[in-house]
């Protein structure tokens, strides 16, 4: 891929991945700071807890409507809204003057970070023609994100208030809006790169499409519907390891650092642990341009489920381990996932399609915070890794169907092309 396409592909990559770090550090930054503003407030984990779901509830059902909007105005200035909305949306967050302003603030800029992962995904998944490196490298930029937010906004809120972090992380959204404004492609541009690249998939027959969707792309079609189905899945494990990730190590990793006590070391474990989502990001998508898409997930779930299983099931090093491999096959499945979505989609709705899929993980997803803290409360926090074994080994059978059924599609082209090259010849 060389001349315009390939620059073009380099600026949705740039763009789409600074505006995905900054969605990730907005939505972290409350967690970051929860202490300092219970602190301040007056208030417990309870109360906080209950401010905090207002921004996370806004942030997976704003998809919906994001993705309406991509297919309506394109990704480009959904992307440009999603940063400056949550730019103006972050000061108010900055100047409220007491807990229930505060929840409507952070409601409001979970509106607008919530915005954007149907328009950034949709862009890269649909521009770039090494899509699986693209959606990983995409996906390893919100990973940082996740582990910048923490780490700078109790620097800041340590140098000068928790208030201050808040706008000057309003600023970066600012700036990012405009940066995506000035390189990233219009919808017009990226609608003609899509259409030059089909124009040269055409012309060579050495080349196998990477999926095999049916030929009538339907919303209720039960390819999509298990591969949204998986999406829950995906939710539930994600919001639910992440959840009692650091809690479990606590409990049960039984190991000494520098004195540490068992807190700051599981906190620093858990920071290493993730730290194997890049990896993984950088395994899927590199998979998923090497074999067809519907095979590239299976892997990763094999190894998911018995590793959560062994979450529940170890102590010390062997814990670390495990939960480093868990990692890494989970977020492995994301850019494998998004790939999926673009394909078999109906047509002219990509952004419905992610705006559906992301409302499904994070929206439907968050619930298993609660569910994982039922089972925790009852049976202890390796019960939650248990559990969520049984997910992604039901996750596995959804996408052992949708790979079947797209192996049976694509043996019925190739006898079709075969067929019509006897005919042709004879």
């Amino acid at each position: 891929m060389t001349g315009p396409v390939a620059g073009m592909e380099r600026r949705v990559i740039v763009s789409a991945s600074l505006a995905h770090a900054m969605t990730h550090t907005l939505e972290l930054t409350f967690a970051a700071l929860l202490i300092r503003i219970g602190f301040e407030f007056g208030v417990r984990e309870a109360a906080l807890g209950a401010v905090a779901t207002a921004g996370t509830l806004t942030f997976g059902v704003f998809a919906l409507p994001s993705g309406w909007l991509v297919d309506r105005w394109g990704p480009r200035a959904v992307m440009v809204t999603a940063m400056w909305s949550a730019a103006v949306f972050a000061l108010f967050v900055a100047v409220s003057p007491n807990l229930l302003l505060l929840s409507v603030a952070l409601a409001l800029l979970g509106c607008g970070i919530g915005l954007y992962h149907p328009a950034g995904t949709a862009m890269v998944a649909t521009v770039a023609e090494r899509r699986g490196v693209a959606l990983a490298a995409h996906g390893i930029a919100g990973n940082a994100g996740v582990s910048i937010a923490p780490a700078a906004a109790t620097v800041i809120a340590f140098a000068f208030d928790w208030r201050i972090a808040y706008v000057v992380f309003a600023i970066a959204a600012a700036a990012t809006g405009v940066l995506i404004m000035r390189i990233a492609p219009s919808r017009s541009e990226a609608a003609e790169a899509v259409a030059a690249r089909a124009r040269a998939f055409k012309a060579t027959t050495r080349k196998a499409p990477r999926t095999a969707p049916p030929a009538e792309r339907r919303w209720m079609m039960w390819p999509l519907v298990l591969i949204f189905v998986a999406a829950i899945g995906q939710g539930f494990i994600y919001r639910g390891s992440l959840t009692f990730l650091t809690l479990h190590l606590e409990e049960h990793l039984g190991l000494s650092l520098f004195g540490w006590d068992a807190e700051a070391v599981a906190g620093g474990a858990a920071a290493v642990v993730l730290l194997a989502a890049v990896f993984g990001q950088s395994a899927g998508g590199t998979l998923s341009d090497r074999i067809p898409v519907e095979w590239a997930p299976l892997p990763f779930l094999v190894v998911a489920a018995p590793f959560l299983v062994l979450m529940g099931a170890t102590t010390g090093v062997l814990l670390l381990l495990a939960s480093a491999v868990f990692v890494m096959s989970n977020w492995a499945q994301q850019p494998i996932f998004n790939g999926l979505i673009t394909d078999y989609s109906p047509a002219n709705a990509v952004g419905r399609a992610f705006g559906i899929n992301f409302f499904l993980t994070f929206g439907l997803g968050s619930f298993a915070a609660g569910f994982a803290g039922a089972i925790a409360e009852a049976w202890g926090t390796p019960a939650v890794f248990y559990a969520l074994a049984g997910v992604a080994l039901a996750e596995l059978v959804a996408m052992s169907i949708v790979a079947r059924g797209a192996n049976r599609r694509r043996r019925a082209m190739s006898a079709a092309v075969e067929a019509s090259m006897v005919a042709g010849g004879g």
